[in-house]
């Protein structure tokens, strides 16, 4: 009896040796299995941080028609002309922090030709300039021509257009700096060694 279990040991202990031997890497690797379906949609994510502030609320008018009146001397002689644009969103805050554009348009609405404010055209009449100031809730315009818009056979021409845009964020604090001390500049610059 005790020769039958040994040998049945021996059996057990080649039998798995073979089969441990038959698992082993060394084969061709399979063809790819087909893709299974997708799976469920997880949980969203947390929120990230708030971003900072940008140019989102940027105020801008429509093209606007614009009347010139005639600014005399003393002697009664047209030398300018001037004209006021309402503009009831331009506010003090704006006029400090903030930044504010003004277009032209010597076109009409379908063939549009625009120039930004101020304007130095040099080969216009001998020379055109319409300039602008900015005060609470008005844009003031002065020109040495008449350049009212009008209405011809093409459609309305030189209108107007402003733009608002808030101030975000400073730039850099005003802090004072002794420029006659590295230390202070390098630290206020951020200037390495």
């Amino acid at each position: 009896m005790k020769r039958i279990t040994t040998r049945i040991s021996y059996v057990l202990l080649l039998a798995a040796a073979v089969f441990v031997s038959s698992c082993s890497k060394d084969g061709d690797t399979g063809p790819q299995g087909e893709q299974g379906p997708p799976g469920p949609a997880g949980p969203a994510g947390p929120g990230g941080p708030q971003g900072e502030p940008g140019t989102a609320n940027v105020i801008y008018s429509d093209w606007l028609d614009v009347t010139y009146d005639a600014v005399t001397n003393e002697a009664g002689d047209t030398v300018a002309f001037e004209a006021f644009m309402d503009a009831p969103k331009l506010t003090n805050e704006i006029l400090s922090t903030g930044e504010i554009k003004v277009y032209f348009n010597w076109g009409t609405a379908a063939e549009m030709t625009v120039d930004p404010l101020p304007l130095f055209d040099i080969y216009l009449g001998g020379g055109l300039s319409i300039t602008t100031t900015f005060s609470a809730e008005q844009i003031y315009l002065f020109s040495n021509f008449d350049m009212s818009t009008f209405t011809d056979a093409n459609g309305k021409q030189f209108q107007y257009r402003y733009i608002l845009i808030p101030g975000g964020q400073t730039a850099r604090s005003s802090k004072a700096v002794n420029w006659g001390n590295y230390k202070e500049v390098q630290a206020y610059l951020g200037l390495k060694d």
